[in-house]
């Protein structure tokens, strides 16, 4: 399947941010490992290759299966910093347990960064039935990306920008990223949802930025960013993913 067209969501005359999406995670950690016992390995294609990436809904499919399983997976996905070493493994650990979940013939081939957002939607959809109260005073999540911990990626200075636009974006507009997580991968509902975030896009950034990201890869960042966002509203400065007190105000 061809990935969508990258959805311009900034746009302005000064630098571009160019958040190139990260190879599947087959690709970046190896071939899977053989298929679980109950499959028949006979009607199975052959692992010597990558797997073909999968469309988006197939990968929350898998997250909601194994969260279901599981909700400490999630937890543990999301509590590794993104392009670490300890997010690798509970990246792959995940992505074969979802594919076992869901008694796959086929792997499934994503991205740590897309999985990490399956993941935050489903945690999301089965913990906050309600929208999040913001609290007062304010509560501010803990900054989702840390480059010192980015040792996977060269270039993890330059994906910042991304994810702090994420992170404003689902502060300030929670309900709005909560409506484009209620919409379908890769359709025309999920790019109007996308449309309504362009105000409060322009408000995160820098004036005279021109930012463009692919529309996959910002939900998957919205996502996880509301999730936390929401747990530390309703958990307090004791949530695990609380920003200090002198970032918080």
């Amino acid at each position: 399947m061809s990935r969508p067209a990258p959805a311009r969501l900034i746009r302005g005359a000064a630098a571009a941010l160019l958040a190139a999406l990260p190879a599947p995670l087959a690709a970046q950690y190896g071939p899977p490992p053989p298929p679980p016992r109950d499959l028949p390995s006979s009607s199975s294609p052959a692992r010597t290759e990558a797997p073909a990436e999968v469309p988006q809904a197939e990968v929350l499919r898998a997250a909601a299966c194994l969260i279901d399983r599981d909700t400490e997976a999630g937890t543990r996905l999301l509590g590794s910093a993104p392009y670490s070493r300890e997010e690798r493994e509970h990246a792959v650990r995940a992505l074969r347990a979802g594919e076992r979940c869901l008694r796959l013939r086929q792997p499934i081939a994503s991205t740590a960064l897309l999985l990490r957002g399956a993941m935050a939607e489903t945690l999301y959809e089965t913990q906050f039935a309600d929208p999040a109260v913001p609290r007062d005073p304010p509560a501010a999540a803990a900054p989702l990306f840390r480059p010192d911990a980015a040792t996977s990626r060269d270039d993890a200075a330059s994906l910042a920008p991304s994810f702090a636009l994420a992170e404003c974006a689902a502060a300030r507009e929670p309900a709005t990223v909560r409506a484009l997580l209620a919409s379908e991968p890769a359709t025309d509902s999920e790019g109007a949802a996308l449309q309504l975030l362009n105000p409060v896009f322009v408000q995160c950034v820098t004036p005279g930025t021109s930012l463009n990201v692919d529309r996959a890869s910002i939900r998957a960042i919205l996502a996880e960013s509301l999730y936390r966002w929401s747990v530390v509203q309703r958990d307090g400065p004791a949530s695990l993913w609380a920003a200090p007190p002198a970032a918080a105000n």
